[in-house]
């Protein structure tokens, strides 16, 4: 009885927030984007932005619910939207809340430690299933593909009262692979007959793989540590779905928002993280220092001596002072001439190595 009734209390605090974020027009106008197309789906998809702070001041227990239980907080929205939609009449098409799907789009997160997302931290619980922070590069990402986010099941037995309708709705989960989503072991849970997808109804949606890598690689490519333990800074896969897909371009740095999970393939597991939220870090100011001024200063009756110095000193954690002049020269103009411009169609490499088949590639 308890829990029914601290439900419908975060479903009422859940309505308010709506109302006072100003999430209940959004609402009502994707239920109406839905009722004009006059199409009948599998999956009903709402996108609900929550700032948890504003949430949490408001309803404690739900702003706590959101954060540490993401999944069954969609669920209270789903009742809450479900609950709307039938007694305002907004989607004539909808028959069951099952076909409700409930993305929740954290504003940010509280800036304490327990909510930044670190791989090296052990043991990593990836099985929690809440939100994190988290900051990285983009270093590789893959083309946009289709996935299944919601089907409609059957019940193979015409006798069954689940043969019809949409009793049965197979809708994506964070971490879940095509496989989980759609298969063909299921029954059903009345007649335990098999069921049977109904492949004009199943709903697909655009998905991106991308690799990330701390943030802090750069302190490493600099040659330098900030501590004396030695460390191995490894990639980590994120998910990129519908409006998020193309969100991110390779070398810019991205703080995101996201539920980590565990993909299983075959005999390997790989932490990845569902993405919520994308948000691009922008650089910090750049300036010239003073000791920058004065070697200019000086050479300044010559065209080459600074161009010369600067080749000559550039990189020395990498290669050693005086060697590979004219590659550094070179990679110094290239940088000069590298612009921030978002549809630029090149990308700057510097490839080291002694088998020039990989250059070749």
């Amino acid at each position: 009885y308890s829990n029914i009734l601290i439900n419908s209390k975060m479903r009422e605090a859940a309505l308010v927030y709506l109302d006072r974020s100003g999430g209940l027009q959004k609402f009502l106008q994707d239920c109406r984007k839905y009722s004009d197309s006059k199409q009948s789906y599998a999956v009903y998809r709402f996108i609900i932005s929550i700032n948890p702070s504003d949430i949490a001041e408001l309803d404690a227990t739900l702003g706590n619910y959101i954060l540490h239980n993401p999944i069954q907080a969609a669920q209270i929205y789903q009742s809450v939207c479900f609950i709307a939609i039938k007694t305002l009449s907004l989607i004539e098409q909808l028959q069951t809340e099952a076909q409700i799907s409930i993305l929740l789009k954290p504003t940010h997160l509280p800036p304490l430690p327990s909510y930044v997302l670190s791989l090296a931290e052990f043991p990593f619980n990836y099985t929690s299933q809440r939100f994190y922070m988290s900051e990285g590069i983009a270093i590789a990402m893959g083309i946009v593909t289709k996935y299944t986010q919601g089907a409609r099941f059957l019940c193979t037995e015409e006798t069954c009262q689940f043969s019809k309708g949409f009793r049965y709705i197979r809708v994506h989960l964070p971490g879940a692979t095509e496989s989980a989503t759609v298969r063909n072991d299921f029954v059903c849970g009345l007649c335990s007959s098999p069921l049977q997808e109904d492949m004009k109804f199943r709903v697909l949606g655009d998905k991106q793989i991308v690799e990330m890598i701390d943030a802090k690689v750069l302190n490493a490519l600099k040659g330098y540590s900030n501590d004396k333990s030695h460390f191995r800074i490894q990639t980590f896969t994120v998910f990129l779905r519908d409006e998020l897909a193309n969100k991110m371009k390779i070398g810019n740095r991205y703080k995101i928002i996201g539920i980590p999970a565990c993909v299983q393939n075959g005999f390997q597991a790989t932490a990845c993280i569902e993405v919520n939220s994308v948000q691009l870090c922008k650089p910090s100011p750049s300036f010239v220092s003073d000791n920058f001024k004065d070697l200019l200063s000086l050479t300044a009756n010559s065209c080459w001596r600074f161009t010369a110095i600067l080749a000559n000193i550039f990189a020395s954690q990498v290669v050693p002072p005086g060697t590979y002049n004219t590659l550094k020269l070179a990679i110094l103009l290239s940088l000069v001439q590298t612009c921030e411009k978002e549809n630029a169609d090149y990308l700057d490499l510097l490839i080291v190595t002694t088998d020039t088949l990989v250059i070749d590639r």
